[in-house]
């Protein structure tokens, strides 16, 4: 996981370096706006794939995986996230105190989901109105650039490819933006 932020005060009105000479009135306009960003980005969580029947009446099982196929669908998208042909059903265990482990399957966390990532991201502007005294205008916007982040696959039945491994769900909301005034004093 990754976090970048900063704050930026834009290079814009009087004593700055783009129109350092306009007027009070306008610099009271376009003066003096800084901006807030905050940028996440997470790799996609690991997910197990569990056998599609159980093989074993007292353990859990984890499906082995296929030697030579990719684990992820070749469009991995959102309708089929995982290739149902990179996972195999073990044999069921056919006597007690057998000692061939393989009916429990393969390793746990065989894959990942989709990865996640965020821009949040502000403006604002602070005007005096006294020595004390400052009224601040912000303009805040959530999931700035409204990507939809999707959820983890469910379907999760290899043995039925038509909807194996579809993603139905979001892991976040679309852009919400807000305005606030705050007043110092």
């Amino acid at each position: 996981m990754a976090h970048i932020s900063g704050t930026y005060a834009l290079p814009i009105g009087r004593q700055r370096q783009f129109f350092s000479s306009v007027n009070r009135f306008t610099d009271a306009v376009i003066g003096g706006w800084s901006t807030n960003y905050i940028y996440t980005y997470q790799s996609g969580q690991p997910l197990t794939i569990s056998c599609a029947t159980a093989t074993t009446s007292d353990f859990g099982c984890f499906a082995p995986v296929t030697t030579g196929q990719s684990l992820y669908a070749p469009s991995r998208n959102p309708t089929q996230w995982l290739n149902p042909n990179a996972f195999l059903q073990p044999a069921a265990a056919t006597q007690i105190g057998q000692l061939d482990y393989s009916v429990l399957g393969g390793r746990p966390q065989q894959v990942r989901g989709p990865s996640w990532y965020n821009l949040d991201a502000s403006v604002f502007k602070n005007f005096e109105i006294h020595d004390t005294t400052s009224l601040q205008f912000r303009a805040e916007s959530f999931n700035t650039l409204n990507n939809p982040q999707f959820a983890q696959p469910g379907n999760l039945n290899y043995l039925n490819p038509e909807n194996f491994s579809s993603i139905t769900a979001l892991r976040n909301t679309p852009r919400l933006m807000q305005f606030a005034l705050k007043l110092s004093f």
